[in-house]
């Protein structure tokens, strides 16, 4: 899903079915189990709203998010409103937040060979360190949730995950380089985290929860200030963690 373009992969019957052997095709396979249950809200592509209002909120409970940064929408109007500024990555750092990786032109990985996609990448962070970002950077979220297998098996040893936007918990046998995640955006999304959150505090499993801008009037891929409060108020009061990917 973006908010960056109008572009849409493609939903061919043929996408559809390498979309599915590329999930099942694990390049990071690992077991999690967790003493409490995690949730880690994401900002994609992140716009300055994301900035302000989604980073306040998580701060006054206590938690920290993850912002994922395409440098080339930095400063720019795009479809949820003004994208991200160099001080925003310098003032989410200082308040412990995640920065983390998108690509650079927030192009679909599926449809690029992979070698592209990893160089697109590597220009995504010398244009984040140019910014001012210095600090590494070790999860990635691929635009549009989009990837393929070859692109899962060569990512850089530096990426300890990556993430997708297939639903799911995270728990038990993984992908860590296609973690499951939750959109906060769209028709009846709320209430399926909302429920996602329950199960994930009774199986003391990892949620990974995104959206992009955090706003009074949000866009179609975005979520509303008072709906985004009321999500991480549930988690606090289920007792699960608000912690960066």
């Amino acid at each position: 899903m973006s908010a960056g373009a109008a572009y849409a992969p493609p939903r061919t019957f043929a996408a559809k079915v390498n979309r599915r052997l590329t999930q099942w095709r694990a390049a990071a396979p690992a077991h999690l189990a967790f003493d409490r249950p995690l949730l880690s809200i994401c900002f994609d592509d992140f716009p300055a709203s994301a900035a302000a209002h989604g980073a306040a909120i998580l701060e006054h409970y206590n938690g920290r998010g993850t912002f994922y940064a395409a440098a080339d929408l930095a400063e720019k109007d795009g479809p949820c409103g003004a994208g991200f500024s160099a001080s925003d990555l310098t003032r989410l750092r200082r308040a412990g937040h995640e920065i983390g990786c998108h690509t650079f032109s927030h192009k679909d990985c599926a449809s690029m060979p992979a070698y592209d996609a990893l160089i697109d990448i590597a220009r995504n962070r010398d244009a984040l360190k140019e910014m001012g970002h210095s600090q590494p950077l070790t999860t990635l979220a691929y635009p549009y949730g989009e990837t393929s297998s070859d692109l899962k098996r060569a990512l850089p040893p530096r990426f300890l995950g990556a993430r997708g936007i297939q639903p799911g918990l995270n728990v038990g046998r993984v992908d860590l380089a296609q973690l499951r995640a939750f959109a906060l955006f769209g028709a009846g999304a709320m209430a399926r985290t909302h429920r996602a959150l329950r199960r994930a505090a009774h199986a003391k499993a990892w949620m990974i929860a995104f959206t992009h801008d955090v706003d009074d009037a949000p866009s179609p891929w975005g979520t509303s200030i008072e709906a985004f409060e009321r999500f991480v108020v549930a988690a606090r009061d289920a007792g699960v963690a608000l912690v960066p990917v």
